[in-house]
């Protein structure tokens, strides 16, 4: 059960896609395996660049969720059609605020963001030089992205991340290893959409650059004129960009992206995928719910918002628009992050499963205390048992003599009794109680016609001066100082050969820094370290006090 504690929430990739509509799929990550896949159609306005109709989202999504067993509380990656992406060099010396600035000039000349506020996500890549910052931004209507987001959590989801569909498309490429990512590999990768091809030239996985051309295509043209259309727009570009290969991906159905490769002209290797109709298998594996042909529908784009949040360690441009330029709708719908180091992310989730490991190690620091214990548990359970048929020995004493009065014996006469008989006892108590020097310990008292104190300093001035304070309370006694030594680590040794020995014992004899006395007026007898072990576990690994008469 604690280990459900570190699993991760589920997140399923939602995307907006022209062509097949609205699309909703789960995959596991480590396995490339899509677990739930379901789509349905849903208008989309190519004019205005977004949904048609809001409303009819929210709906589609909720059907879409509930279809698919999607549990309440999961989270949520959101992939729309790109609008713009470009990837531009800024100088170094640019503050932040100067880079934003400069990027929100360049929106201002698209007309779709003339009247609409862009929320934006920018990634500093890593081929920027000392001198220049190279950035891939990408935006979007923020007022669109923020009612998205609002529809998804009034159906109990949390949105996660708004990506767009080229940063998708590339993720999805490297995720499934279809494209060559070495730090020295430069390639181009070529995307026809409906109305747009967009040629990036690459290096490794990072965008080295961006262009953009509009097209006219349809299924009312013809297929040599779509053809046509597309190879015109894009072959004065593909001049200036040479690369060791070119990677062609259609993902509208009016242009398959084989028959565009074999008409192309490109000085070197050109490699196609269908990401449309056209596509003849699917592009990862699936669970057997998911039909073929369902599963030969499922898009890149819906592929690379699934597996969003895991590959963001593997992405050099981790584009995401649910951000801070969404303002109260991120703040509010994000959980807490404090940036505690170089890659570390303090978020609520993160201090959970932080409380939950430290509970963990508390709890095993505790268990290896406690296991020692249990010996020594056992061992005192028999004292009391002994101590409880005491207590009801005694209960029954006072029960039988509970109207004895007190005029038959003088409180005075009975203190004075027992002072004159036990006078050296309460000496040696007082001794005990107020003249052990610091860093000395007793481990063993008996007080009665002889008198044995035995205990532990990790010094001999600390022995030695109690030594004279025991002699100075009665200069007359035989009192001595019997033992002091070193004790040795060999103790430990010598207790495991013995039948019975105790944790105390154990515990004690592993700490080798500290000096033994023994300090008595009783004749010195040869005592085996059986009867000292069977004495100590007696008393249930207490200091033994014999109070005498």
């Amino acid at each position: 059960m604690a280990f459900n504690l570190f699993k991760k929430n589920i997140v399923v990739g939602v995307s907006v896609n022209p062509e097949l509509g609205l699309e909703v799929a789960q995959i596991d990550f480590a396995t490339k395996t899509v677990l739930k896949y379901g789509t349905k159609q849903l208008g989309y306005d190519n004019l205005r660049k977004e949904i048609a109709d809001l409303d009819l989202f929210k709906e589609t999504l909720s059907d879409l969720l509930l279809e698919l067993e999607i549990p309440k509380g999961s989270e949520i990656v959101l992939n729309i059609p790109t609008i713009l992406f470009k990837v531009e060099d800024f100088s170094a010396a640019m503050e932040p605020n100067l880079v934003e600035m400069q990027i929100e000039e360049t929106l201002s000349a698209y007309p779709i963001f003339q009247n609409n506020e862009a929320a934006i996500s920018a990634v500093r890549l890593p081929i920027s030089t000392i001198q220049n910052n190279k950035i891939a931004f990408t935006a979007a209507q923020k007022v669109t992205l923020i009612e998205i987001a609002m529809q998804i959590k009034s159906l109990g989801y949390t949105v996660i991340g708004i990506d767009t569909s080229v940063n998708s498309v590339l993720n999805s490429l490297i995720y499934n290893e279809r494209v060559d990512i070495a730090a020295d590999s430069n390639w181009v990768l070529l995307i026809v959409d409906n109305s747009t091809c967009r040629i990036i030239p690459m290096l490794g996985k990072s965008y080295a650059d961006s262009f953009e051309e509009k097209i006219a295509i349809g299924e009312v043209l013809g297929d040599a004129e779509n053809y046509g259309t597309v190879i015109s727009a894009v072959s004065p570009i593909l001049k200036n960009v040479p690369s060791k290969r070119l990677y062609v991906l259609s993902r509208t159905n009016v242009i398959n992206a084989e028959v565009l490769a074999g008409k192309l002209s490109y000085n070197g290797q050109i490699i196609h995928h269908n990401d449309n109709i056209f596509s003849e298998a699917p592009y990862l594996d699936t669970a057997p719910s998911i039909t073929e042909q369902a599963a030969k529908m499922i898009s890149l784009d819906v592929i690379g918002a699934a597996i969003n949040r895991e590959f963001r360690d593997y992405s050099v441009a981790p584009i995401n628009m649910f951000n801070s330029s969404l303002g109260e709708v991120y703040e509010n719908e994000q959980p807490l992050k404090l940036n505690v180091g170089p890659g570390f992310l303090l978020t609520i989730e993160n201090m959970l499963i932080a409380s939950v490991v430290f509970a963990l190690i508390a709890l095993l620091a505790i268990g290896g205390i406690i296991v020692p214990l249990k010996a020594k548990i056992a061992l005192n359970n028999n004292d009391i048992s002994d101590m409880d048929r005491k207590i009801a020995d005694i209960q029954k004493f006072l029960d039988e003599n509970k109207n004895v009065s007190a005029d038959m014996f003088d409180e005075g006469d009975e203190v004075r009794i027992g002072l004159q008989h036990n006078k050296t006892v309460y000496t040696y108590y007082t001794i005990v109680g107020t003249e052990i020097p610091k860093k000395l310990w007793l481990t063993h008292l008996q007080l009665g016609s002889n008198i044995t104190i035995e205990g532990q300093a990790d010094n001999l001035e600390s022995v030695y001066s109690f030594f004279r304070n025991v002699k100075d309370y009665n200069p007359t006694s035989e009192i001595k100082l019997q033992k002091l030594g070193l004790a040795t680590k060999s103790k430990l040794v010598e207790l495991a050969d013995e039948e019975s020995f105790d944790t105390d014992s154990i515990i004690t004899s592993m700490n080798a820094d500290f000096y033994e006395f023994r300090i008595s007026d009783a004749p010195e007898v040869a005592v085996t370290k059986k009867q000292e072990n069977s004495a100590n576990n007696s008393n249930g690994g207490l200091p033994n006090v014999d109070l005498g008469e």
